[in-house]
């Protein structure tokens, strides 16, 4: 069973290269892309990634302010914040 994963970072060139490293692992699969924390968050309501990857400094929204929205708006769901 594999594990749906998304991405979000501002940096293109960061989004392919995970991307890429990712499809090389049979048990993930990326599910979808997003270019700052807001997009990842209404990603991540429309996906239901069992893995979100956020990027830390992120224009419109960053990943800790992205954390902390998904994390009240999901309770069923544990966030983890990993440096």
């Amino acid at each position: 069973m594999s594990h749906t994963i998304l991405i979000a970072d501002d940096s293109i060139f960061i989004r392919k290269a995970l991307c890429n490293l990712l499809e090389r692992e049979e048990d993930f699969d990326v599910c979808g892309e997003a270019k700052n924390g807001k997009e990842a968050i209404e990603k991540a309501k429309e996906l239901h990634p069992d893995v979100i990857l956020l990027d830390l400094s992120m224009p419109v929204m960053n990943g800790l302010d992205a954390t902390r929205v998904l994390k009240q708006g999901d309770a069923r769901s544990a966030c983890h914040h990993v440096q």
